[in-house]
């Protein structure tokens, strides 16, 4: 019971229809995956309904796998936290890894006047900025527990209806990061996430779940995060490739072919938005023998479980997945080494957005 605590239980959608010792040995699983990974999965499996039968389902799993991938809008990823979390040294942490040229997308909102800081008053309304922010990180202080106010604080946040990304901050100063990494996560009920600025991969875990909890700021990172664009991608891919297994597990009164079609092309649509291309006629033309492989996979998968009838749910998870990966990565390649279709002048640009909206 205190594992599915600890992991908001990642599978709750899923229970109602999916086999109970299946989801208790998944339940032990998740407890071994990083935080980014383990929040990429629920991501997925919360966006599956969990109403209406398996067909609307699924289709609804697909159209959040589509929303926002198209979107190259500049936008605000607001930082907050009580004072001395760390804020500071988070951004910068980030911005050495940033291209000189590109514009700042992390700025800190003063949170105070909120709750117990400073006084709050029922009733009054958060910084604008909040509002106008794409993702909200709440930057806290690993080397102290939760207090009331804090977790106050959090929900308030979350509140507004956008994502809210718990980052504990200075999580190289603490004995036993694990287990300060669980609580907090079963004090809030949500997915917590680390960083460090003595620890460079945090910056790249932290930027990977800012695009899984929101995907119109995949364009906009990987264009101002051009070294971290294969690793971004990575968590596109994995995320698909999480859908695609669901897919795989959810028994539908038709052929996956479609669902499971539309999934990766929606996949390839956001890795050619990280690499800063827009997909044409003829560019799509390029990538449907990518797709069409898919037709062989799926048929071998058919043959496999006919012949293997009693791991029919693990061969058709295993294939959606693995395959969704495995063309993921091969598009990764593609868009780094071999598309010769990019045109000079297409270099990627953002969309402006009233100055007001950046809290100028």
């Amino acid at each position: 019971m205190e594992s599915r605590l600890a992991q908001q239980d990642v599978f709750a959608n899923i229970r109602d229809w999916a086999p109970e010792d299946l989801l208790n040995f998944l339940d032990q699983v998740v407890l071994l995956l990083p935080e980014d990974v383990r929040f990429r999965l629920k991501r997925v499996i919360d966006s599956l309904s969990s109403e209406g039968d398996n067909m609307q389902k699924v289709l609804e799993l697909v159209r959040s796998q589509w929303r926002g991938i198209q979107s190259d809008e500049w936008i605000q990823i607001a930082v907050a936290g009580p004072a001395q979390t760390g804020k500071n040294s988070l951004i910068k942490a980030i911005a050495r890894r940033q291209d000189p040229a590109s514009e700042s997308i992390f700025s800190i909102v003063d949170i105070q006047g909120l709750d117990e800081y400073l006084g709050y008053k029922t009733g009054r309304s958060l910084p604008e900025e909040f509002y106008f922010a794409e993702v909200i990180l709440l930057v806290l202080d690993a080397q102290y527990e939760l207090s009331d106010s804090t977790i106050s604080m959090y929900r308030r946040l979350n509140s507004l209806g956008k994502p809210v990304l718990v980052v504990l901050n200075k999580i190289d100063l603490v004995e036993r990061p694990w287990k300060v990494l669980r609580e907090a996560g079963k004090q809030l009920g949500t997915t917590v996430f680390t960083f460090s600025s003595m620890q460079p991969e945090t910056v790249e875990k932290l930027l990977k779940s800012i695009v899984d909890s929101n995907p119109k700021t995949l364009a906009p990172l990987t264009w101002s995060f051009p070294e971290l664009r294969r690793t971004i991608c990575n968590g596109v891919i994995s995320q698909a490739a999480f859908a695609g297994a669901v897919v795989g597990a959810v028994p539908i009164p038709v052929s996956d072919l479609l669902p499971m079609t539309a999934i990766q092309t929606g996949m390839l649509l956001k890795i050619a938005r990280a690499f800063g291309y827009h997909l044409n006629q003829q560019r799509a033309r390029e990538l449907i023998p990518m797709l069409a492989a898919g037709l062989a996979v799926r048929e071998g998968a058919h043959r496999m479980r006919a012949r293997f009838p009693q791991y029919r749910s693990l061969i058709s998870v295993s294939v959606a997945g693995v395959w969704t990966f495995c063309l993921g990565q091969a598009a990764v390649q593609y868009f780094e080494k071999f598309s010769g279709l990019v045109d000079a002048n297409e270099s990627p640009r953002l969309s402006s957005v009233p100055t007001g909206a950046r809290g100028e």
